[in-house]
């Protein structure tokens, strides 16, 4: 078994830790990995008058993937990571939720003008994908919500194995969502076509492994943050530096502090008090090695936009590894005091927590 054997390396170097809970998902994705590798049935002829008209009348079945869940910190993307990485098939894609959905979004303005675009999509993705391994499943927007059981049915129709990783139960997607009674069929599809796995212990293995606050810098004093700021910027920067420059992303002019070939400093409000998109977080991540951020407050009720916008830009800077550098004149753990958002911050708590570690090699400065 190449997965089970590769995980008990891990064991023995002292990567990680040995769990039951691991284990279970180790022996699902190997399954997964065998069938994937077994010669492909015959698409199934639709049955009916309309299947012997239809351009799409062949329907290949899936190979039943898996849904990976559990709390923070639990291994889910390492051990789908671990999964996707080793097993030998060329017709694979991996991608962050926030990343899929933004290519899903774009494919369908191309083809707007077709009748069934959706289908289209996942026509076209399956001549390249087989196997889609997808980080994160967390729907927040009522736009996906509505799009997913269409996506979801077209794809498993079109062969697609999906695997991903969530911090919810399927059942608990988009939980509390408006119209959520419409979200309802893509659970459905979700559970008929992926085994799903818990990998809960209440031990999150990131916070385990280090929590290093070597780089914090704990002062009142807004003058002295600054310069500590300032001096990192410089150490960091690659090339001529722009001080008060404004860049264009996504076709919108965004004010920064400082700006230079590998590192942007941006005030909190400019990213995530004003209307900013999962889009414009992409294209930062895909631009520069290092992102900072001054300004950051306790984020209440009344900040709930801006708090989400926040967690869509850790999940971008950590999904592509960028350094995140930041100020904030709190602690980490009463950044968040509203509600609704609690289970979504104690996610991000992990991970930013996982990004000041040295293997992340990230800086986090507080004043």
């Amino acid at each position: 078994m190449p997965l089970m054997k590769h995980y008990q390396d891990a064991i023995r170097e002292g990567a990680i830790q040995q769990d039951p809970a691991q284990l279970e998902g180790i022996k699902v994705l190997q399954e997964v990995w065998n069938d994937l590798l077994r010669p492909r049935p015959k698409p199934v002829a639709r049955a009916g008058l309309m299947g012997m008209f239809s351009k799409r009348r062949n329907v290949v079945e899936p190979v039943r993937g898996a849904y990976l869940w559990g709390g923070v910190g639990r291994g889910k993307t390492w051990l789908m990571d671990m999964f996707y990485s080793r097993i030998p098939l060329a017709e694979k894609r991996r991608m962050h939720y926030h990343h899929f959905m933004f290519f899903i979004h774009e494919e369908l303005k191309k083809l707007a003008s077709h009748r069934n675009p959706l289908e289209e999509v996942a026509a076209q993705l399956a001549q390249e994908v087989r196997l889609l391994c997808i980080d994160e499943f967390h729907v927040m927007d009522i736009v996906d919500a509505m799009m997913l059981h269409g996506l979801l049915d077209a794809m498993s129709k079109q062969g697609i194995t999906l695997v991903t990783t969530s911090n919810r139960v399927p059942d608990d997607l988009y939980l509390n969502g408006l119209q959520r009674e419409r979200f309802l069929p893509a659970i459905a599809l979700l559970k008929k076509h992926t085994h799903v796995v818990e990998l809960d212990n209440n031990i999150d293995y990131r916070m385990l492994k280090k929590i290093s606050h070597d780089s914090f810098l704990e002062d009142d004093d807004a003058i002295l943050v600054e310069h500590e700021l300032e001096k990192c910027f410089a150490e960091l920067a690659s090339g001529a530096v722009e001080v008060g420059q404004d860049i264009e992303v996504q076709g919108r002019t965004l004010p920064t502090h400082r700006l230079s070939e590998n590192i942007v400093w941006f005030d909190f409000s400019t990213l995530c008090e004003t209307a900013r998109s999962t889009r414009d977080y992409i294209e930062l991540a895909e631009r520069f090695d290092y992102i900072m951020l001054s300004g950051l407050h306790v984020l209440g009720e009344e900040h709930e936009s801006a708090a989400r916008r926040f967690l869509n830009l850790i999940d971008e800077l950590y999904d592509r590894n960028v350094q995140f550098i930041f100020s904030t004149t709190i602690s980490l753990d009463n950044l968040y005091q509203g509600h609704k958002l609690k289970f979504e911050f104690q996610r991000a708590l992990s991970r930013l927590n996982e990004m000041q570690g040295d293997d992340y090699q990230q800086v986090k400065l507080a004043g």
